[in-house]
């Protein structure tokens, strides 16, 4: 699946450091390809499924991670496991940010707090990313667009 979902950490709303030593209890046995000069693994979990993760692994942290062209699956239990292991979360573009643990929430920014939901394995994370886009609460209404041209006047189009 080519979908983006941001992994990050937070503390007291501010992005937060994850432990590297997270990051390979999670995913090293299933790293099956790097590109250092790219930041970027891919893994291949026991089932077959696979992701690309991007990442700057420096000092033994990282900052967040880019997770993404996932299958679903075992690769989504990688995932869970690193959460549950770093104290992290998943920010998904159109879903609500996943928390491995309600206590998180109190760290997250306050736009990211409201429809934030816990999930425990790879099947919950499946079942938010499968439900349709929430709104979100501080969008303007769509309002119809206008398809007249402002560049000509009125009468020439008709």
């Amino acid at each position: 699946m080519s979908y983006d979902m941001l992994v990050m950490r937070f503390e007291h709303g501010e992005p937060a450091p994850m432990p590297g030593t997270a990051f390979r209890a999670a995913f090293e046995a299933c790293i099956d390809r790097t590109e250092p000069e790219f930041h970027y693994w891919h893994v291949t979990a026991p089932d077959g499924g696979d992701a690309s993760l991007y990442g700057g692994l420096t000092d033994d942290q990282l900052g967040s991670i880019l997770f993404n062209r996932f299958s679903t699956g075992a690769v989504l239990d990688l995932l869970a496991t690193f959460l549950n292991l770093a104290g992290a979360v998943v920010i998904p573009p159109d879903r609500p940010t996943m928390l491995a643990d309600e206590a998180q929430r109190e760290h997250l920014p306050e736009e990211l707090r409201t429809n934030a939901v816990v999930v425990r394995s790879g099947a919950d994370m499946e079942s938010v990313i499968a439900e349709a886009p929430r709104p979100d609460p501080g969008a303007l209404p769509s309002a119809p667009i206008d398809t007249k041209c402002l560049q000509c006047p009125e009468d020439e189009h008709k």
